[in-house]
């Protein structure tokens, strides 16, 4: 490919923008719509696909110089990289496995008022790191990371939490790199932060109406999963825990150990129950659910009855640590009650279900407990 230098260069003065683009819109578009036809086949050849008509070097040279115009005034005005929103420095972190497709598309929708982009490419078989780098050469605050070992989407999103410590940035957020974070809802996940009313938000799509475009499986298992989460994380309020749009302050990724967050889908839910234990307060953003040409990675069958494996482990250890923080009745009461219901199990068999029954009752009132503290503890 040319040097993506002479690529910017070749993009004419700005009066000429319109007209220049709009020739160059239609070869754009022709040839990404055939690279996503021809998806499957660019995976496996990445200089040419079976489509005579399309060459993936020429695609992405198109591609360069008609997001030059897109980011023509970005690179004076982030070259001293002071932008801020609210007098914050704000971060945005960009995972991304495979996305050659989108991760363009994510990059460039991504506003002014954030201060630094880390794209974190992990460990990527297709041009998704090739495109990053070829963004960052237009966008000076994209800082692209790179895994040598593909480990996860939570290592990914965690690559860019240290960067932003490191960097003394204020508020990190995550949008993923299948562009399917809508940056027009940053501020409504942004603000709480700043105005101190918490220290992480989490967007939600579980609001009637909000979920449009969701399968009705996937909808199911978000409520499905929102229920397990809201007892092995403790954030009662807290609805559709596997959206990753989050933001949460610097200061709050500080009191926990980013290494031992869990490095892939469960990430979300791991990182809920560990800011729980750290006594992180939390607010739910209601944020509509954006679906385009992105295909999710996610057996959901298999991820839900391993995210409540996951759960269950991860449940018995918050309560364990939290019961070290406080003498609060609600954590003995939930180890009596799982302690009837495993000792019961057998004996349900054997027709005797009574103290089976009993701990279903104690830990069922250690949730309306545990529920009714936290939701006396937001009003004061």
């Amino acid at each position: 490919m040319s040097d993506q230098r002479d690529l910017i260069s070749e993009v004419p003065d700005h009066k000429k923008y319109d007209d220049y683009t709009s020739s160059l819109l239609g070869q754009y578009s022709q040839f990404q719509n055939t690279l996503r036809a021809n998806s499957a086949t660019v995976m496996l050849d990445r200089k040419e696909t079976t489509d005579s008509n399309l060459n993936v070097d020429r695609f992405n040279e198109l591609n360069i110089i008609f997001r030059s115009s897109t980011f023509k005034n970005r690179e004076e005005s982030t070259s001293e990289n002071t932008a801020t929103y609210r007098n914050q420095k704000i971060a945005v972190v960009v995972p991304a496995f495979n996305e050659e497709l989108l991760i363009g598309d994510a990059l460039s929708s991504i506003p002014d008022f954030i201060n630094t982009i880390y794209a974190v490419d992990d460990c990527s078989t297709d041009q998704t790191m090739n495109i990053i780098q070829e963004y960052s050469l237009i966008d000076k605050r994209i800082v692209p990371i790179h895994h040598e070992i593909n480990g996860g989407v939570g290592k990914a999103i965690t690559s860019g939490f240290k960067r932003a410590i490191q960097d003394n940035l204020d508020i990190v957020v995550v949008m993923a790199g299948d562009n399917q974070m809508d940056p027009q809802y940053l501020p409504n996940l942004l603000d709480p932060i700043i105005e101190r009313q918490c220290d992480f938000t989490k967007g939600n799509r579980l609001k009637n109406g909000f979920w449009k475009g969701m399968s009705a499986w996937r909808l199911f298992g978000n409520i499905l999963l929102t229920t397990l989460n809201n007892i092995a994380s403790g954030y009662w309020y807290i609805k559709d825990p596997q959206n990753g749009y989050v933001a949460i302050s610097t200061n709050a990724l500080k009191k926990i150990n980013l290494e031992h967050l869990y490095p892939r889908y469960a990430f979300e839910n791991d990182l809920m129950i560990k800011t729980n234990i750290a006594d992180i307060k939390m607010l739910n953003i209601d944020i509509p659910a954006k679906y385009g040409n992105e295909q999710s990675k996610i057996k959901y069958l298999n991820f839900i009855f391993s995210t409540s494996a996951f759960l269950l482990k991860s449940f018995i250890y918050r309560i364990s640590e939290k019961s070290k923080q406080s003498l609060n009745p609600v954590y003995p009461l939930y180890f009596s009650s799982l302690i009837l219901v495993f000792a019961g199990i057998p004996l349900v068999v054997m027709n005797i279900g009574v103290i089976f029954a009993l701990g279903l009752i104690l830990f069922a009132s250690a949730c309306a407990l545990e529920a009714f503290q936290q939701k006396r503890s937001s009003k004061g």
